[in-house]
């Protein structure tokens, strides 16, 4: 039985959903989205992921998860974002019974989207499964036509140079050409996720670079870019201290030696 908060989220979309994401996976539809001035305050830090990792550090967090363990497809591109979050798991028939029968896969497809806004994060959770696709051009293409600020992978993606040339920033465990129709199937979608070791809720804030990428729990967006504002100013004025060529003792009063 659904949940009659989440069908009552669910209402306002009857009309555009296709059916293929079933309505007893969905945990909830509506979540914590930060405003745009938020959104554009994390943007502006340099060092995006290394200094929100010290302040979620100095709060008692640890959800860093490494650049080595989710790669990047473009070294340069960065990611702002609430986290629409997707468990997926492997179908327990093989997958050349959903060929020869036609079934129609399990993963979702457009309904994830459409339960989407711009400038989400759409995170999935394959468990790390590297030898079949979890989303690829035509998905890539759908979210990057609905404004999605990204997509972040824990198993392959495939279609890479096309997800490059239009821009769509991806972090994955890896590729591969093998598809995940039939292979792999949606199991829950916006609940608790494990990504790269890491858990993940729907409507944390996650955060991308060429070091990695980190979940800023959604209570904590505030006052973690309020720290991290104050950490970077203090990490600037040292670096202007010891480019000046100051006494190490002057520059350590600009930041104490334990900040750095």
């Amino acid at each position: 039985m659904m949940d009659p908060q989440v069908e009552a989220e669910l209402a306002p979309f009857a009309a555009d959903l296709l059916g293929l994401l079933p309505p007893e996976m969905i945990r909830r539809v509506a979540i914590p989205r930060p405003s745009a001035e938020l959104i554009a305050g994390y943007k502006a830090l340099p060092d995006l992921t290394s200094v929100v990792a010290d302040i979620l550090d100095d709060l008692g967090f640890d959800t860093a998860i490494p650049g080595g363990r989710l790669s990047p497809l473009a070294p340069e591109q960065r990611i702002v974002g609430p986290a629409v979050t997707v468990r997926q798991a492997r179908v327990r028939r093989p997958a050349g019974y959903g060929v020869a029968h036609r079934l129609v896969p399990r993963l979702g497809g457009l309904d994830q989207v459409t339960l989407s806004r711009p400038g989400d994060v759409l995170v999935i959770d394959a468990g790390g499964a590297d030898d079949a696709s979890s989303f690829g051009g035509l998905m890539a293409t759908a979210v990057h036509s609905r404004g999605l600020a990204g997509v972040v992978v824990d198993g392959c993606v495939r279609d890479a140079e096309s997800m490059r040339r239009m821009g769509l920033a991806v972090w994955s465990r890896g590729l591969t050409p093998r598809t995940g129709k039939h292979r792999l199937e949606i199991v829950e979608f916006n609940g608790v996720i494990d990504i790269g070791g890491t858990q993940v809720q729907a409507g944390d804030l996650l955060l991308g670079d060429r070091d990695g990428l980190i979940a800023v729990p959604a209570d904590l967006v505030d006052e973690v870019l309020r720290r991290a504002q104050a950490a970077t100013a203090g990490e600037t004025a040292l670096i202007a201290s010891v480019q000046r060529g100051d006494a190490p003792r002057d520059s350590m009063s600009v930041l104490p030696p334990e900040k750095w």
